[in-house]
């Protein structure tokens, strides 16, 4: 009896996180809004094809399962191209986004139950931090015997610069308030990710599935959801809102193309599904007939990271003003005034004490990073050189990022850069732009242990507003335990021509137990 009962508890707890379509034999959306580790099964195709394999859907980070099918036509492509299709709730979609830990031990179980039920292997085809957690699920937790390929479109593999932004001094407000520093976007900071990177690119499982990646280059036109994100991350090299084309390349995979689509339409059926779908086989052999070229990334693809950006942050009640210097011959500034609530006004003033009026688009954040924030950008043509005041006016209390961007010819002439295996960082001029006598810099640097607060890390302040003069180092202070380091560095100065400047570089610095620095 005990045997029975034993039986019957196990298939229950099974049929409880399984959704099947309401309506089998014809197309339907398999449901939504379940539970974390809820699946859901597709519509099974009148002209399934017999030897093919299921495709389980990975959703990406502050996402659920019906990203695929809500406004989107891949799981309806997939469904009409004959494959019978599944549909997995990660922790994201309870409202926590967790790492690439959690996510991977919960869909490393689930593969194994999906795989049972159907009784063939599955292809994984993820979107965005999912392909990250379907590795990991695959080399870390074992789940690999059970899954052929996997498809990855625009995974960060080597993290989002995005999330680095997200953990600097100056996001603190508004990242708190808006929930972006979970796990999961702790997890993205590129310096955790080339620690990832470290203990999965050599791991005994990594080459027991096929990986096939896809990256996309745009990121949408004035004011479109992923605008800002793609201008900030340009800084960096070509992107699609979200993630640079060089972070999405795998090492041990194969990059399929790397087309003009952005974050979003990157996992649209009627933009990709043709390109992965000779790929969606339940062997890992390529058929012969199969003709294509993988890219491969090219040394020096993309720059390092230039001084484009002016940033400031906190809190504000109804007013908030902030003043920066820009330099001549600037081509473009771009604002963008990141708020946990949309402003009433936002007003721009030139060093000539005028108001300079300029449209200013909003929108509010729909996923990724910052999700919830509200975005206001404005672009400013050739402006004045001298210092500029932003001025926003909200009812109640506010937290703001101020993000600057110049298109300017400065932006290349001064980088960060990194000594002595990460422990220490100088800033480098060409000699061509600025004067480096007259410069000046301050920066804060925070520690945020990776086991510390599980659900909510809090960080503690190394340094805060630390002077420094132009040629000085900054020695990253050696803590006992793991975690990632961010550092936040704000520079003042005069250009050749007696301008002021001013630039704000990010950077995070992860240190594994063993002390080794990413």
């Amino acid at each position: 009896m005990k045997k029975v009962f034993s039986f019957l508890f196990v298939w229950f707890l099974v049929m409880a996180v399984v959704a099947t379509p309401a309506d089998a034999g014809k197309f339907t959306n398999p449901g939504s809004g379940g539970a974390p580790g809820t699946w859901y099964i597709g519509s099974t195709p009148d002209h399934l094809i017999p030897d093919a394999p299921v495709i389980l859907f990975v959703q990406g980070l502050n996402s659920s399962a019906s990203t695929w099918y809500d406004n989107n036509d891949m799981y309806e492509t997939a469904y009409n191209n004959g494959y019978q299709t599944a549909f997995l709730e990660l922790y994201d979609s309870g409202g926590t986004s967790e790492d690439m830990w959690d996510n991977g031990s919960l869909l490393a179980a689930k593969i194994q139950e999906i795989y049972n039920y159907f009784g063939k292997k599955l292809v994984l085809v993820t979107h965005s931090k999912g392909g990250i957690d379907a590795q990991t699920a695959l080399v870390h937790y074992n789940a690999y015997p059970y899954v052929s390929n996997v498809i990855t479109l625009g995974s960060p593999h080597y993290g989002s610069q995005l999330a680095d932004l997200a953990y600097s001094s100056w996001a603190s407000w508004l990242a708190d308030i808006l929930g972006s520093k979970s796990d999961g976007t702790y997890s993205l900071q590129t310096s955790y990710m080339n620690y990832f990177r470290s203990i999965t690119d050599h791991h005994a499982n990594v080459n027991k599935n096929n990986y096939y990646t896809l990256a996309g280059t745009k990121w949408g036109s004035f004011g479109s959801s992923l605008y800002w994100g793609g201008l900030y991350l340009s800084q960096y090299g070509t992107n699609d809102g979200a993630v640079t084309v060089a972070n999405a390349y795998l090492p041990n995979g194969q990059m399929l193309q790397v087309g003009d689509w952005d974050h979003s339409t990157i996992k649209y059926g009627s933009s990709t599904f043709s390109i992965f779908k000779p790929f969606l086989t339940t062997n890992r052999a390529i058929s012969s007939s199969i003709q294509t070229t993988f890219l491969f990334p090219e040394k020096g693809l993309e720059s390092d990271e230039d001084g484009s950006h002016v940033i400031r942050g906190g809190s504000f009640q109804q007013t908030a003003v902030e003043n920066f210097a820009v330099e001549s011959n600037v081509r473009t500034l771009t604002i963008n005034w990141m708020s946990d609530q949309p402003v009433d006004t936002l007003t721009m003033i030139s060093p000539d004490h005028q108001l300079v009026n300029v449209p200013v688009a909003v929108y509010q954040q729909e996923e990724d990073v910052f999700q919830g924030a509200w975005n206001h950008v404005a672009v400013i043509n050739q402006p004045m050189p001298g210092e500029w005041t932003i001025q926003a006016k909200a009812d109640g209390t506010s937290a703001y990022l101020l993000v600057a961007t110049f298109d300017s010819d400065l932006t290349k002439s001064i980088k960060l850069k990194p000594k002595n295996n990460k422990n220490k960082w100088v800033i480098e001029t060409d000699g061509t732009k600025i004067k480096m006598k007259q410069m000046n810099m301050e920066y804060s640097l925070d520690f945020v242990a990776k086991e510390n607060n599980p659900g909510k890390k809090k960080g503690k302040k190394l340094k805060e507003k630390a002077s420094l003069s132009a040629h000085d180092e900054i020695v990253i202070p050696k803590q006992t335990e793991a975690g990632v380091y961010h550092l936040t560095l704000d520079i003042k100065g005069e250009t050749l021509d007696g301008k002021p400047f001013e630039r704000t570089f990010i950077q995070t610095i992860y240190k594994d137990e063993n002390g080794n620095m990413y």
